[in-house]
């Protein structure tokens, strides 16, 4: 329901069979005969990474997910059925799918080898990677930069044809953006500072880690009003509303101690999620309801 919320290859170039089976956070045996390659036939894909823990690479095969499938079904809730002809052949070699979205005149799969359930409903993704599809023709991957990391988790899809990127952390948090360049390149590069929502009639700001104090006086600047919550007696929200946080519509007690905040705004209603202990936790999702 939030935009959470929520992979990973390849330490450097070689082109050994261990650091490539490396690289996909697969298997060491991995079969000479499956290593990805650039395609002969065609020029490889421009890409390009400003992010210091996801890689790009242009690639033309994808080698079949090491490990055994039990490391993959612990978190049947983000794997998705796939969509397209890429995602498909994605999950045909072996890897759990966590999204499969449109980018640009692309197509953008996001996969792991490794998913493990955590408390409150969450999952802990590693050995994740996001392939670029022309097609069923896998164009370019990125990853992490070991298969320890949990750099990629999921994708989900911007407003402007983009895709954002997000970690797989057991409270995911995004980690960059997906374009195609007006060049054609591919681009993974920092997140944006603000997201246009409601077809370009709102601005949202990049509330992501910041503390609700401080969330609230970026909502405002863009035109977002906090709407008083109804007081339900539960102590932690009650603790919001005499620091002046007045619009806190509920805490959770137990797990991940995640908090709701509403607020109204240009094009509809907005709810924010905190999570953790801190008197002014740190924003984890937020989503627009558009009017």
């Amino acid at each position: 329901m939030l935009q959470r919320l929520a992979p990973n290859l390849l330490a450097s170039h070689a082109a050994s069979g261990v650091a490539l089976a490396c690289m996909l956070g697969a298997s060491m045996a991995l079969p000479a005969a499956a290593q990805p390659s650039p395609s002969a036939s065609a020029a490889p894909m421009r890409v390009q990474s400003d992010l210091k823990d996801i890689r790009m690479r242009a690639l033309a095969a994808l080698p079949r997910a090491g490990g055994s499938a039990s490391e993959r079904d612990g978190c049947p809730w983000r794997v998705i059925q796939p969509k397209s002809a890429a995602a498909r052949q994605v999950a045909a070699q072996g890897w759990a799918v966590t999204s499969d979205l449109p980018l640009g005149a692309y197509r953008a799969v996001a996969f792991a080898g490794r998913m493990e359930p955590a408390t409150s409903g969450t999952c802990n993704i590693t050995q994740g990677n996001v392939g670029v599809f022309d097609g069923d023709r896998l164009v370019a991957l990125a990853y992490g930069k070991s298969p320890e990391d949990a750099a990629i988790g999921h994708l989900t899809a911007l407003a402007d044809g983009a895709v954002r990127v997000w970690d797989g952390d057991i409270i995911g948090s995004p980690v960059g953006d997906l374009r195609v360049d007006a060049d054609g390149a591919l681009h993974l590069g920092r997140m944006a500072d603000e997201d246009a929502v409601c077809q370009g009639r709102a601005k949202l700001p990049n509330l992501y880690g910041m503390p609700i104090d401080k969330a609230r006086k970026a909502l405002a600047a863009k035109g977002w009003k906090p709407v008083r919550a109804r007081a339900d007696g539960e102590w932690r929200q009650g603790a919001f509303i005499r620091r002046g946080i007045v619009e806190a519509e509920s805490c959770s007690g137990t797990g991940l101690a995640y908090c709701r905040f509403g607020y109204s705004g240009p094009a509809g209603t907005l709810s924010v999620v905190t999570a953790g202990e801190n008197d002014l936790p740190g924003v984890v999702g937020y989503e627009a309801g558009c009017r």
